[in-house]
């Protein structure tokens, strides 16, 4: 090896020289990487020998400015090829109810932008990028003018059953923000405010819950639900407001109480009102115009009228008080006037298949006799009459009085048939109704004792009574 070395000493060291050159060259020429640069508008690849940062973004042909984001920060060396990420700064207005604030800022992500200019946000509180709602924690693309709203929560003041408290809220109103804030409202909740009222700064709602009420009304029990804070309030709400004089214990105007118990007393009052009749009187006078033995009305009567009037209560359909009656004249009696007929029609009839013409019917209680059944004493008989007719069929006896008005009228008496009034009775004066006595012999005799018709026949007689008399 010495031998070697000896003889070729001269070219050791030029080639030694040139070893280092070519190893400098090839170090120089691994130096040469591929690094990458991200901008808003995508990615730039960029080979250079730099180990820098700013030495790679110059070669890019990218100049940062002081507000423009550079990640890694700071210019560090790097031996490696690596990720660079460029964030160009950009004009930013920022609108809060306190007014506007422009930006130049490489910032993306919202919510820090908006803690640039000293805002903190908090729950609930919008955040509007060119009036769209957005996640202010979500960063945003790009690199033009961005518009950042700031709706900050609106506060909403709440009592409910006495305890105070405070909603923020973004919904625009009263039944949404309470929905937001899971504060559950029952259908018999009340609220001092409609749950469609606007949401704005000052507002201040008052929640009632309901609860439970138990109605006694008699035998009845009524269980419901109710916000109302006395007792009549209560009632109505459940459907069953107080009804004229009904009451409630406790009163209907007091407090509802705690446990919710109520007692409905039903009230009632009966009047009652009794009259008594004073009859009246009725003259009577001649009417031409009205059929024999009708009867017309000329002045109608009235009858005279005294009242009692008397109030009586009760409570659940017991009696528990009654007033002194009180009497008075309601109307007097005055007397009327009665027309009895006096025209005469006479009228065609079949009677017992007899056709008989006559002027005047009337209804009357028969009885019979013959000769030996007159009522005389010790079995006597009577074979004259009042008018020297002998006493048989056909023979009718009377009243004395209709025997005096009446004296041989021609009569017909359904069932009976044809007759003559010439006797007069015995036994009418027992009688409050007409009465007619029909003659037999005592061969024939038929018992009679019942009610018939009787038709007094034509030829009419000169005079009549309008009005017959009662035996």
């Amino acid at each position: 090896m010495k031998a070697f070395l000896k003889k070729y000493q001269q070219w050791l060291f030029p080639s030694s020289i040139v070893l280092i050159l070519v190893g400098l060259i090839l170090i120089w020429f691994g130096l040469v990487q591929t690094n990458t640069v991200l901008l808003a508008g995508g990615a730039v690849s960029v080979r250079t020998y730099a180990l820098r940062v700013s030495r790679v973004l110059q070669a890019a042909g990218i100049t940062p400015s002081a507000e423009d984001r550079v990640l890694p920060d700071g210019n560090p060396w790097f031996w490696r090829p690596m990720v660079i990420r460029v964030q160009f700064a950009r004009e930013v207005l920022v609108i809060t109810p306190d007014g506007e604030t422009g930006l130049h800022s490489a910032e993306r992500i919202p919510a820090n932008l908006i803690g640039e200019i000293g805002i903190a946000l908090f729950p609930h509180d919008r955040v509007l990028v060119n009036g769209a709602q957005i996640d202010p924690n979500a960063p945003q693309t790009g690199d033009d003018f961005l518009l950042l709203q700031v709706e900050p929560a609106v506060p909403v003041d709440l009592v409910i059953d006495g305890y105070q408290q405070t909603i923020y809220t973004d919904q625009p109103t009263l039944g949404a923000a309470l929905e937001a804030a899971s504060i559950r409202l029952a259908p018999q909740d009340r609220l001092s405010e409609d749950l469609m009222t606007p949401v704005k700064a000052g507002l201040a709602v008052t929640v009632r819950r309901a609860r439970p009420v138990r109605v006694k009304s008699g035998e009845t029990v009524l269980i419901g639900l109710t916000a109302a804070t006395t007792v009549g309030e209560a009632l109505v709400d459940i459907g069953m407001p107080l009804q004229n004089l009904d009451h409630t214990l406790p009163p209907e105007e007091a407090l509802l109480p705690e446990d919710g118990e109520i007692e409905v007393i039903h009230v009632n009052e009966e009047i009652l009102i009794m009259t008594d009749e004073v009859p009246y009187q009725n003259d009577y006078v001649e009417d031409p115009d009205t059929v024999l033995d009708q009867v017309s009305v000329v002045a109608p009567g009235q009858v005279g009228i005294f009242a009692s009037r008397e109030r009586i209560q009760y409570q659940d359909d017991q009696e528990v008080w009654r007033d002194t009656p009180e009497n008075w004249q309601a109307s007097e009696a005055e007397d009327g006037v009665l027309g009895y007929g006096s025209k005469v029609e006479i009228q065609t009839a079949v009677v017992d298949g007899q056709e008989i013409e006559y002027w005047r019917k009337i209804s009357v209680y028969a009885t019979s006799y013959s000769p030996c059944r007159c009522g005389l004493p010790d079995g006597q008989c009577c074979y004259g009459s009042a008018s020297g007719l002998p006493t048989q069929r056909g023979l009718i006896a009377v009243t004395p009085n209709w025997f005096n008005m009446m004296k041989f009228q021609q009569v017909f008496v359904q069932g009976y048939g044809h007759g003559v009034i010439g006797n007069v009775g015995g036994g009418a004066r027992y009688f409050n109704h007409y009465w007619i006595d029909l003659g037999f012999s005592d061969d024939d005799y038929q018992s009679w004792h019942h009610w018939t018709t009787m038709y007094f026949l034509t030829p009419v007689p000169a005079w009549f009574p309008a009005i017959l008399p009662w035996p």
